[in-house]
């Protein structure tokens, strides 16, 4: 990715957080700026907009048909 389409962001870590991030992103073989990138993502995926699935109504069209046990009645 081109360095202009990205927007810096300064952050304040605690020594110790500052060991943990260069010793995460050795152990991943990025950079600590691609690593920090790549976990940002994750947390912020659940914030992001997914349209429905075509197929999410399927659920509530089956439980209007009716009772399953219906079609079992009498076979014991």
């Amino acid at each position: 990715m081109a360095l202009s389409r990205k927007k810096a962001t300064t952050i304040a870590l605690d020594p110790e957080d500052d060991r943990l991030l260069t010793r995460a992103a050795r152990d991943r073989g990025v950079s600590r700026s691609e690593f920090i990138r790549q976990q940002l993502s994750l947390v912020l995926e659940q914030y992001r907009r997914h349209p429905r699935p075509a197929s999410a109504g399927v659920i509530r069209a089956l439980s209007e048909r009716g009772d399953e046990r219906e079609l079992f009645r009498g076979r014991r």
